[in-house]
Parts: C-alpha cells; sequence; structure tokens
C-alpha cells in the first residue's frame, strides 16, 4: 500500500471515529476514552495554531487534511467507495468464493463494462449487483478503482478474516 492510500484510509478512520462522536453527543452518550483523546487533541492543535498566528483549520487541527492534501469529503468518499468494493465482494455469489487476485480481475473487468455501457448515464439506481454497487460509487463522484486497488482492498479484507480465524482457532 503507498504512503498516499495509508493516509486516505487513516483519514477515512479519522471521519468514521468524527461520525460516531457526532452520533454520540447528539443522543446524549458519553465518547469512548479514544474518541476523548482525538478530540481534546484536535481542539489543542487548532487554538495552538490560533495563538501562534498560523492559519487555523480544523481539518489540519484533526489530521483530516495535510496542506494540499486531499479534503475531507472526497477521503469520505473513497473510504466509502472502498467499503462498498469489499461489500460487494462478499454479495455476488459467483465472486465470493474467488481469491482476492482473482476476483479483483473480475470485479475490474465488469466495473470497465458497466461504465462503458451505462456508467453516469443510468439516473437510477439498479435494482440488482453489482451494477447497483458501480452506480453507487459513481453517484459519490469518484472514479471506479483499477484491479490493483480493489486487489488491495480485497486482499486486507482476506488477511484480516484469516487473522480472526486463526485466532479464533478456526
Amino acid at each position: 500500500m503507498t504512503a498516499r492510500m495509508r493516509k486516505i484510509d487513516e483519514t477515512a478512520g479519522m471521519v468514521s471515529q468524527l461520525r460516531d462522536m457526532h452520533r454520540r453527543l447528539r443522543d446524549g452518550r458519553h465518547l469512548t476514552e479514544t474518541q476523548n483523546q482525538i478530540l481534546a487533541d484536535g481542539i489543542a492543535h487548532y487554538l495552538e495554531a490560533l495563538d501562534s498566528g498560523r492559519e487555523a483549520s480544523i481539518d489540519r487541527a484533526f489530521g483530516l487534511k495535510a496542506r494540499g492534501g486531499v479534503s475531507p469529503a472526497r477521503q469520505d468518499a473513497l473510504s466509502q467507495r472502498d467499503e462498498l468494493i469489499r461489500q460487494l465482494w462478499q454479495i455476488v455469489p459467483a465472486w465470493r468464493d474467488l481469491d482476492p487476485y482473482a476476483a479483483s480481475g473480475v470485479m475490474s473487468l465488469d466495473a470497465a463494462r458497466y461504465e462503458a455501457l451505462r456508467g453516469r448515464r443510468t439516473r437510477e439506481e439498479p435494482p440488482v449487483e453489482p451494477a447497483r454497487t458501480w452506480w453507487l460509487i459513481l453517484q459519490l463522484g469518484v472514479k471506479i478503482p483499477g484491479k490493483r486497488r480493489i486487489h488491495q482492498l480485497l486482499e486486507s479484507q482476506h488477511s484480516q478474516r484469516v487473522h480472526c480465524e486463526i485466532q479464533r482457532g478456526v
């Protein structure tokens, strides 16, 4: 995984944390210890920048964006896209039992075919998979990734699943 992709994954994790924190605060529930630390550190970084005369940015204070980096909205869209792809692998019966390399090849071919035939011209959400997922990804305003990125996503999910099975003694 490249440093850029690692940064996007880290930022996506932060966006996910912020979403959970928002839900908890809105519902009157307590934050976790980790979330308390995230909030305290983010506010501290923001105030340090403000007090030192630097440009204060909530995005940078919470590590969501570096100068010239990817915007939090784009990082969130990429994170949603990646999760949709991981889910799709398990949803389509013909792909479920394929190893990550084979599945990524089949998925990237199917995505390319979808984009060539329907792509952004389709206004309504298709009712069946995988067309539904490809449509959802395009609605996020991001590209469907190529075989290499799909493989990275599936391989990381596969590795996590194998690790969990080993820990459980399966």
